[in-house]
């Protein structure tokens, strides 16, 4: 005789009794866990998981701090950009608007120029000292073209190199953020050493180039600007009052105002130089604005009234 059909249902509810109790106590769990009857409408994992009661000292769960965290979305790291202007393939694109032999005499070096790369790399304050005051102007003139794209040098090198002229025939070149311009950069030969009428002592020929590059220039040192002026490069310089240089450098033949971030907006740009009395600088023959944005009236203003438009390095 079969058994019957409640038998068989009561039969087979406490064999799984029994295997749930026997896994229950293999797996050693908490009393109040062996007790808790299964139900697929509730949670399958402990109640206190992400409290610090479920784990040990030494792996407590780190909370998640925000959103993006929580989610798991690897937060962007921004790699450090290396600096362009840093290098010497900027620096030599920097000055070729004023002097564009600078980059093809580099390639080529004359042999008595090559060594005195050498001297001034590897021994700086030997140089300096008992080798620098034996060098003749013209060399002085190529290593002061030389170290403004290799080898920038500080305020008392360049002050050593120029020596009490304070430029090299007529020339003088200023790269930062290793050197800076001083107050008194501009200050007359005459002020600084009083020449008297009888001596022999020929005064140096002017200035006629300036070029600046990545470096502050003071109000009161555009101000003192020498009026001899002929180029002048403000490349990647912070603002300075462009208004101002018609009258302190009326001579300008050669402008270069490249790379300079407060010349790329159109409202700062229009006022910047639309202050600019373009008619005064009469001689003034190439503008250079890489990387700038000219709007086309100011560009009008600057050819109004002449001859030939000025040449333009964009």
């Amino acid at each position: 005789m079969y058994p019957s059909s409640s038998k068989i249902v009561d039969t087979i509810h406490t064999l799984r009794g029994e295997y749930f109790r026997h896994t229950q106590n293999q797996k050693r769990l908490p009393p109040n866990l062996r007790s808790r009857t299964v139900t697929h409408n509730t949670s399958t994992l402990p109640a206190d998981l992400l409290g610090n009661s479920a784990y040990s000292k030494d792996s407590q769960p780190i909370h998640p701090r925000d959103t993006r965290q929580a989610l798991f979305v690897p937060k962007r790291v921004d790699r450090p950009q290396h600096d362009l202007t840093s290098t010497a393939s900027w620096r030599a694109d920097a000055v070729s608007v004023i002097l564009p032999a600078v980059v093809e005499d580099s390639k080529v070096p004359l042999l008595t120029l090559f060594c005195l790369r050498i001297l001034i790399t590897f021994s700086d304050a030997d140089f300096w000292e008992n080798i620098l005051p034996f060098i003749p102007p013209h060399l002085r003139h190529d290593l002061l073209r030389w170290t403004a794209i290799h080898r920038p040098l500080t305020n008392p090198q360049l002050a050593a190199l120029c020596g009490s002229n304070g430029h090299i025939s007529g020339e003088l070149i200023i790269v930062g953020p290793t050197a800076s311009v001083r107050e008194d950069q501009f200050e007359p030969l005459e002020a600084r050493h009083p020449v008297e009428w009888d001596s022999d002592d020929s005064l140096p020929p002017p200035m006629h180039t300036f070029i600046l590059v990545s470096a502050h220039l003071a109000l009161s040192a555009l101000r003192s600007l020498p009026a001899t002026l002929t180029r002048l490069a403000l490349v990647n310089v912070t603002a300075v009052s462009l208004h101002r240089l018609p009258t302190t450098c009326p001579l300008l033949e050669h402008l270069d105002l490249s790379y300079n971030t407060w010349l790329v907006a159109e409202k700062e740009t229009r006022e910047r130089l639309g202050k600019v009395q373009w008619s005064r600088w009469r001689h003034l023959r190439e503008l250079g604005v890489r990387e700038c944005h000219i709007p086309e009236d100011i560009m009008a203003a600057v050819n109004k009234g002449r001859w030939d438009d000025i040449k333009v390095v964009k």
